[in-house]
């Protein structure tokens, strides 16, 4: 019945797709959903109800993948499969399939408000004045420049590194630091990552645990922070890119006073802890 609405109402069958292709998108971004889960979910929350051919016709997904998608769908619970023949599947409503997310943005908001009540309490002891000593820090512009004084302080590392960044920069120092992480541990040096942002990149996690200690951090963190030997800081906000173009955006701050390094070296540490 469902396939015949659909071949007399092309219109209304022009009108879902749009709201399906204006939607699934932000599930993917927001949830994690894959394109064809988004889209089959949408699809289901504009006819209520349907079967598995219907839903290939209406998102577009494969119908050789249907039935994949709607498991995983409920296994997830987005979706209900009625009972009876022939199988017919319904739609979780979104405030129940969603609440699980909204309260971890939650969780995840208290974890950055505590953050920010560390940074501060940190700063607050540290009493730093505005004027530290000339020459103790500078500001470094351009991708390749701040790239280029990682990889010198990364090559004079004696005996530790430690290393706070998000998924993208991990993946960012990944692809141009990974023959200097063996070097390094070649030369006794322990190395510490904490990778903030949630779950990443699981392959690359598994590489990097040979030679690392890496650590997982739920919460957002924009910079990448690199501390060596507690004599050298560079924290840094770097554009990741798969072309490694040079964007206005790249900054970084490095400093190799005493103080503000061991400072800099506690905060992260706990972080990390």
């Amino acid at each position: 019945m469902i396939v015949a609405f659909i071949r007399i109402s092309k219109g209304n069958q022009v009108k879902s797709n749009l709201i399906i292709n204006a939607t699934w998108q932000r599930l993917c971004e927001y949830l994690g959903l894959s394109e064809y889960e988004a889209k089959i979910y949408v699809s289901l929350l504009e006819v209520g109800q349907a079967k598995a051919r219907t839903l290939s016709v209406l998102s577009g997904v494969p119908r050789t993948k249907v039935y994949s998608v709607l498991k995983r769908l409920i296994d997830l619970g987005f979706v209900m499969e009625v009972p009876g023949e022939p199988r017919i599947f319904s739609p979780a409503p979104p405030r129940a399939a969603l609440g699980i997310y909204l309260r971890s943005y939650k969780e995840r908001f208290q974890n950055l408000s505590s953050l920010i009540s560390i940074l501060e309490d940190a700063f607050r002891k540290s009493k730093i004045k505005e004027s530290m000593r000339r020459g103790s820090m500078w500001r470094i512009s351009e991708k390749e420049e701040i790239l280029r004084k990682i990889r010198e302080m990364l090559s004079r590392a004696g005996r530790f590194v430690y290393i706070v960044t998000d998924r993208d920069g991990l993946v960012l120092l990944y692809r141009k630091f990974n023959k200097m992480f063996d070097e390094m541990v070649d030369r006794s040096v322990e190395i510490k990552i904490v990778v903030t942002d949630g779950p990443s990149n699981r392959h690359l996690l598994r590489e990097l645990q040979y030679v690392c200690d890496v650590e997982e951090k739920d919460f957002h963190f924009p910079l990448t922070i690199l501390c060596v030997d507690e004599r050298q800081v560079l924290m840094s906000y770097l554009r990741f890119d798969r072309s490694f173009s040079r964007s206005e955006e790249d900054k970084a701050i490095f400093s190799d006073d005493q103080f503000f390094c061991k400072m800099i070296q506690s905060i992260i540490t706990r972080l990390g802890g």
